[in-house]
This record gives structure tokens, sequence and C-alpha cells, in this order.
């Protein structure tokens, strides 16, 4: 079989992480890396050089260029979130199917003007929702599928992320609603995407609360003064960076360290490419008065099916994972996970996460969750197996393969999410639907 050709948008720490090196690696027998397209060619030749490759760079402007010379089957698009929808278009108009990393955009415009590119491109694209293909998930899946609760009727889930990993949104361009459209759609599409699969209902109508509470200049651990607050400042030229406790929880070996400042060099040397970009750190101030996002979400969604969620997150926690309940007419599932281990301050569970499934009327069971390796519990691998190697097909009846309509509603919701705390009122879904998909339009819903 021809190997596939793929073209890699956005050379960011998740592009090369979770598609470019499997592809020039695991899965170099089924597919080809063909092209690499960034602002900075710097990221570019160093990921060339710390992979011993020669992968064709593009710049922005050449994206033409690049489909020409190099004839790509696939685009993956890992770039900002505020610049996917562009590439998406430009490649449903050269009928090239898409593979684009979540979210697929950061507002209904944009989601909009993916829809009609695709009704004239004969194109397919793919999100990669990787929480789809965890063990855990799976499985829940498949109890859920198998009846085992009956209808679901309302379901909980709160996702905490801790100091180190929920400090980071607010510390790189994601803190930025303009770039990111806000965790609300950024982080959240992740987790609202798991539910409506979960449950195949559609969401009808969200009432959301969101508040900044630890990031930004108000930020309650802010060791700034009034006239240090916006001097754009980063963690590496920082004067009070030993009074700013995220720091000194998870940076404080900086401290002990004389030459710190090469660290950029150091990490680049050990295939981290994410310190190497023109006029961009990754450690900006916390409490920074740019940041224009909340860090705490509590929202309730009606699902056109009966079911209610109740979702909360929080960016500061002091440990991560999430919780999960699914209620049903004939049972309870129950689920909880912790993230990374090594971050944990205190002594955690050493067996491996279990679901408890508990019907109406009998016995709790208790079911184990395979070990799997990979990031996202073992999900990205899985998802890789499935977007890049046509003889592996996964279970047909789990639906995992998420298209345009799916990730278009997990913005969606996302989006009413923002516009529920911004208009303290709830938000009607079919109004947002309507802005997308026109009563007056022809336009094919990709499944």
């Amino acid at each position: 079989m021809k190997k596939k050709k793929y073209a890699v948008i956005g050379v960011s720490g998740r592009a090369y992480g979770m598609f470019m090196d499997p592809l020039i690696d695991t899965y170099h027998h089924h597919v080809t890396l063909v092209a690499m397209l960034d602002p900075d060619s710097r990221r570019m030749e160093e990921y060339n050089r710390s992979r011993k490759c020669t992968i064709p760079q593009y710049q922005p402007e050449q994206f033409d260029k690049m489909v020409k010379e190099t004839q790509p089957d696939v685009i993956i698009v890992a770039c900002q979130d505020s610049l996917h929808h562009d590439y998406i278009i430009k490649a449903l108009k050269y009928n090239i199917d898409v593979i684009s990393e979540k979210p697929l955009t950061t507002d209904v415009e944009k989601c909009s003007q993916i829809i009609r590119a695709q009704a004239e491109s004969s194109a397919e694209v793919t999100v990669t929702f990787n929480l789809r293909y965890t063990p855990a998930t799976t499985k829940i899946k498949e109890l859920v599928t198998a009846d085992k609760i009956g209808r679901v009727v309302s379901v909980d889930l709160n996702w905490y992320l801790d100091t180190h990993h929920g400090a980071s949104y607010f510390q790189r361009w994601n803190r930025l609603r303009s770039s990111s459209g806000g965790l609300n759609i950024h982080k959240s599409c992740h987790h609202l995407d798991l539910v409506h699969w979960f449950i195949d209902q559609t969401p009808e109508e969200i009432f959301a609360y969101g508040k900044r509470n630890f990031y930004g200049s108000e930020g309650f651990h802010n060791p700034l003064t009034k006239d240090q607050i916006g001097d754009g400042r980063t963690c590496d030229d920082c004067d009070v960076r030993m009074k700013c406790p995220y720091f000194m929880r998870w940076f404080r070996n900086e401290l002990r360290e004389s030459a710190h400042k090469s660290a950029p060099q150091e990490m680049a040397d050990t295939r981290d490419i994410n310190l190497i970009y023109d006029n961009y750190s990754r450690r900006q101030c916390l409490f920074d008065p740019e940041i224009d996002i909340e860090d705490t979400y509590s929202a309730v969604i009606k699902y056109d099916g009966g079911a209610l969620l109740n979702y909360s997150v929080n960016c500061s926690v002091p440990y991560e994972g999430f919780r999960l309940a699914l209620n049903g007419t004939l049972g309870r599932i129950e689920y909880k996970e912790l993230h990374a281990p090594e971050r944990i301050p205190f002594p955690t569970e050493s067996s491996l996460p279990s679901i408890t499934y508990i019907p109406m009327f009998g016995a709790r069971e208790t079911i184990d969750v395979i070990n799997s390796t990979g990031d996202h519990g073992g999900g990205d691998p899985l998802i890789l197996d499935e977007l890049l190697v046509p003889e592996i097909t996964l279970d047909e009846n789990l639906n995992q393969k998420a298209g345009l309509k799916e990730g278009i509603c997990a913005v969606l919701t996302g989006h009413a999410i923002y516009e529920s705390i911004k208009n303290n009122k709830p938000v009607k879904m079919k109004s947002l639907w309507e802005q997308v998909y026109p009563k007056t339009s022809t336009t094919k819903q990709n499944t």
C-alpha cells in the first residue's frame, strides 16, 4: 500500500511530541512526513538537527508552495488555536484531508467559515479528541453502550489542573482569549466532548459561572507591587520570584544554578524545542494584567436526551486528575483518575485506577483499568493507530473517531459557557447551531 504523505502546521510541543516524532519513527512504514510549516525557522531547523532529518521547511505565507512541492495527502493542524481555521480552510480548498488538534477553532464565526469550506470540498476533517481512546474511558463507553446503566439522566465531571500544569496555560499564549478562546474552549472542549461521546446526546441549554481567582493582576498569590505589574517580565528576569509560590514550588532549582540563563540551549540539546522561539517565552508572568481568561469554571448543561451535566474545572489545585459519575435509570458508574503522580505532594494510592459499576438494585462491581502506556492515559498511541494505520480498526460501535460536527459541538458548548458567564444568563445552543448551519444552507454535516 502506498504511504500517505503528511504535512504538519505548527512545530509546537504538541505537534512534534504527538505527531512528528511518531510519523518519522513508530509509523514510518505506513506514512511519510513531507513538510513542516511554522513562523519561526529556528524551531524547524532545530527539529531537523535534533532528529537528524531533512524535512522541508515552509513559512506561513508559503502554504500554497508547500502543497505544490510536497503534495501532501493529509494536513495536520497543530498551531495556535485561533489560526486553526485558516489552515483547515486552505487544506479543504485543495481537497486535502485534515487532522486538527483540539479545539477545532476558537469561536462561532470560524466554525461557520470551516463549514462553508467543507461544503465545497471532498476532504474529511478529523479532530483529535484522544480522551475517547484511553482504556478507562473506552470501558465506560462500552458499559453505557451496553445499556448497563440505562438512559443517562445526569453526569458529574470535576476536573483539576495542578499548580504546574494549570499555571502553564497562564504563562503562554493560551492566557489570551483572542488566541485560545479561553480555557472554556481550549481545555474544556476536551472534557465536554468526552461527556457528549459517553451519553450520545447534544447540549441544549447552558448556564455557567467563571472567574479568575489565582492568575492575573488580582491573583491571590501575586507578589508584585502595582508599579511592577504589566512590565512584561518573565520568570527568568523577575526580581521577586522567590516570593512567588508557583516558581518556588516548581522551579526553585534554578536559584541554585549560577548559569540558569543558558537553559534554553541546554533544553534544545535534550530534544525540547519549546524554548526556541522568536521573541516568545513560555515563562511569562502569571500575574500579568493582560491575562483575560478565567481559571475557575462551573456549568450546568441540559441535553436533548434529558441528561444534565454538572461540570467544573479549576486550574490551581494541589494535585491533578478528575472525578466522573454517570447516573442512569438502571444504575451508576463512578471513576476517579489522578495524573502526574510524580507531582503529587503527598502519598497516593499505588494501585491502578478502577471503574465502579453499581446497578440500581444490585451489588457493586469493581472493574480494573487496563494498564496502558502513552500520553493522555494511553489514548495518544491508540488514536494514532486508528489515524495512521489503515489495517488497524477499533470497535465501530464506540464511534471513537471524531469528525467535524463533533469538533464544532465542543467549540460551541465551550463558547456558550463563556457567553453565559459574560451575560449572566442561560444560553440556548440552538441559536449557535443556526449561526454555523444556517437553515437555508445545503452544507453537509461531516460526522
